[in-house]
């Protein structure tokens, strides 16, 4: 059996297995897309969220929970998924109350690093908690 994608395939329901493959390929990129620095906080939820494909910005309103990309338009909306932008802002704004309490160690994003996992032959980026923080907390 193939594997289908929830972005490619709206007009077929998704099974859960591809909903949670679709939001977790969909959290690491909004983890890179934060950690490129391509989310800027416009006035109270709005933000800008930088395009990869288009060199422009999509519109983010966190408070609804919407962007204006194609892939939230056409796919993540009919599939109750987010798209990377929702989840890039997600981390910006928790990134910003978090450093109000926890200032960061310098060697992370927010108390997460990116490593880059290799399975199957397939090499994918994934965020994980910042071992340098953690050990000051006394967590570790």
């Amino acid at each position: 059996m193939t594997s289908r994608s929830v972005a490619h395939h709206a007009h077929v329901p998704p099974t859960r297995e591809d909903r949670l493959r679709a939001i977790q390929e969909r959290t690491t990129r909004g983890m890179l897309t934060f950690n490129a620095g391509g989310v800027v906080r416009l006035e109270g939820d709005l933000w800008a969220v930088r395009s990869a494909t288009h060199g422009g910005f999509h519109r983010v309103d966190l408070a609804d929970e919407t962007c204006t990309c194609e892939d939230f338009v056409h796919h993540g909306r009919a599939n109750d998924v987010n798209c990377r932008h929702i989840y890039a802002v997600a981390i910006a704004h928790a990134t910003r109350r978090g450093r109000r309490r926890h200032p960061s160690c310098g060697s992370c994003f927010g108390g997460y690093v990116t490593i880059t996992v290799e399975e199957d032959g397939q090499e994918r980026d994934e965020a994980v908690p910042c071992r340098a923080c953690a050990r000051g907390s006394g967590i570790l």
